[in-house]
């Protein structure tokens, strides 16, 4: 598939009597940048109009996408690739949406409704089913899915209990430990802190700072080192930035504020997401 737009766009450019300083012209750039993208390079997804509109063939063509053997992974991937960076998100999130449209037996796409993208009560679409379950946000407002494929050895097999989950909700249920954690989540991640930078954005007294630090550091949240200068040495700290706070942090809110508004809502599972048993542990491997 990435051969074929090399080879696509030196073919085309030819056929086309275009030369490489030409097309480059045309497309603002140089000369070599073209010749990188004839032989194992790519545009930016940007110049991709511009690259098409000079050879006179639409952006499938380039790729090849004439060839009915290409199969739809890769017509999605390749859409994909050529939306402009600040847009992707919302064009995968846009395709997602046809899942539960799917799923529900819709008989054609449709964008999500203005009504509900601006509705002030949450409106979800929901697949919970045999083999998996879906959960899309579609207010514009905040907007999210979750894809769980059911493992075929079940959830609780992968997500057993474990003490730490029990050490986490532990740490953040402590006083201002959540509070502590927005405040560095909101910080560039680059910057290191101290304990008194807690006591005083937060208004909080030394110990609770400490005590805060300690967990964290214990939870990987944060991590630790040693500022050495001259006769004396500091403890400073950094927050470690992780995506995943932001999902934690939606699905406690709507496992709090189950959603009652949907879109599309196919909701047949029977089958138990965790047995009677995950709380306990596996006995050890009996020895020969």
């Amino acid at each position: 598939m990435d051969n074929a737009f090399n080879a696509n766009l030196r073919r085309i450019r030819k056929e086309k009597g275009i030369t490489q300083e030409q097309l480059a012209d045309f497309a603002g750039v140089s000369p070599q940048a073209v010749s990188k993208w004839e032989m194992n390079s790519f545009p930016d997804a940007a110049l991709l109009p511009k690259i098409a509109e000079k050879l006179e063939v639409s952006i499938d063509e380039l790729y090849g996408l004439k060839d009915e053997s290409i199969s739809i992974y890769d017509r999605v991937m390749l859409h994909i690739r050529n939306t402009p960076n600040e847009k992707r998100f919302d064009e995968v999130f846009s395709i997602f949406r046809a899942f539960p449209m799917g799923f529900c037996g819709a008989a054609k796409y449709e964008p999500i409704p203005e009504e509900i993208l601006s509705c002030e009560w949450d409106c979800h679409s929901r697949i919970n089913l045999p083999g998996g379950f879906l959960e899309m946000r579609n207010n514009a407002d905040l907007q999210f899915a979750f894809l769980f494929p059911e493992p075929k050895c079940g959830y609780d097999k992968v997500l057993k209990y474990d003490e730490q989950y029990v050490r986490l909700f532990s740490v953040l249920s402590k006083p201002n430990s959540l509070k502590a954690l927005y405040f560095l989540a909101g910080r560039d991640g680059s910057m290191f802190f101290k304990e008194d930078t807690l006591m005083h954005e937060l208004g909080i007294s030394a110990e609770n700072a400490a005590e805060i630090i300690r967990d964290f550091c214990g939870i990987g949240f944060i991590w630790e080192a040693t500022l050495n200068g001259g006769d004396s040495s500091e403890k400073i700290y950094q927050y470690i930035s992780r995506c995943e706070l932001v999902a934690f942090i939606a699905a406690a809110r709507y496992v709090l504020t189950p959603p009652t508004n949907f879109s599309y809502n196919n909701d047949w599972r029977s089958e138990r997401y965790f047995k009677n048993d995950t709380y306990k542990k596996e006995p050890a491997d009996e020895k020969d």
